[in-house]
């Protein structure tokens, strides 16, 4: 078993995933419209730390929406055609502790993943942005507690529709800190796909890491939230989460996107 391999089991078990053998599959899943993606099937897990996340009340809240301004001040509501407020689903804030959100403690049955790195507009493109525009919040969300009401705004993920620009917006988001570990267990096999699924690598460099941002914040710290850290394979051979001092409000990292994939 190579390092890659070992050092992610240990996240896996540190989360309290259960592997059971890789209960996991790397698939093809190919949509309605022949699109092919790279996806992550854990329907094998253990039936209480996976759950069908494209139908959960829960795991999503619906929040208002609001223009994008960097700082988040100065902004206004955004409008339908009828001047009313327009409301979207966004992922439930939440920490790494259970009782903080309770959104880290499960992972999505199945879920596919951005070829792509995704820019602040929802597009393809590498761009390093902070924690609230990745995830589709008002900048206020990067300085205050996962259990404050949080606005939204069409960013990040939240903005993202597939990889041929036609998906609905809001059904992509970004991973939680679960979710991340699953990536990091299997990130090759991902890239692996890039024949069919057009998969981009996931390391920028050829010297240094590059991180990802989780949708998990921090728990007992309202400026911090985790990320994954992904080296170049020819410098060493090492991947983690992490969450760094003051990372949600001060530090800039890149974005890629998952989709919940309802299962038959």
């Amino acid at each position: 078993m190579n390092t890659f391999k070992l050092i992610a089991i240990l996240l896996c078990t540190f989360l309290l995933i259960p592997l059971e053998g890789y209960s996991q599959t790397i698939e093809i899943y190919t949509d309605l419209k022949g699109n092919e993606h790279a996806a992550i099937n854990s329907e094998g897990m253990v039936r209480y730390k996976v759950e069908e996340r494209s139908k959960s009340s829960t795991f999503r809240s619906y929040i208002q929406l609001y223009k994008y301004t960097p700082d988040g001040q100065n902004t206004d509501a955004e409008k339908d055609e009828s001047g009313h407020d327009i409301y979207v689903y966004r992922t439930t804030r939440h920490t790494e502790r259970q009782k903080e959100g309770g959104c880290d403690w499960k992972v999505s049955r199945y879920f596919i993943v951005s070829p792509d790195i995704v820019n602040s507009d929802g597009e393809a493109g590498e761009q390093l942005m902070d924690w609230a525009t990745a995830n589709g919040y008002l900048a206020a969300a990067k300085s205050n507690s996962y259990s404050t009401p949080s606005f939204a705004v069409s960013k990040g993920c939240a903005a993202y529709r597939g990889k041929d620009g036609q998906d609905e917006p809001g059904t992509w988001r970004v991973p939680t800190r679960g979710e991340c570990a699953l990536i990091l267990l299997f990130y090759k096999e991902l890239e692996g796909t890039s024949a069919k699924t057009g998969f981009k690598p996931f390391a920028l460099s050829s010297k240094d890491a590059t991180y990802y941002w989780s949708a998990t914040e921090k728990g007992g710290n309202d400026t911090d939230a985790w990320s994954m850290r992904i080296f170049p394979d020819d410098q060493i051979t090492a991947y983690t989460l992490t969450t760094g001092y003051n990372d949600k409000r001060d530090k800039k990292y890149y974005l890629r996107c998952i989709r919940d994939i309802p299962l038959k």
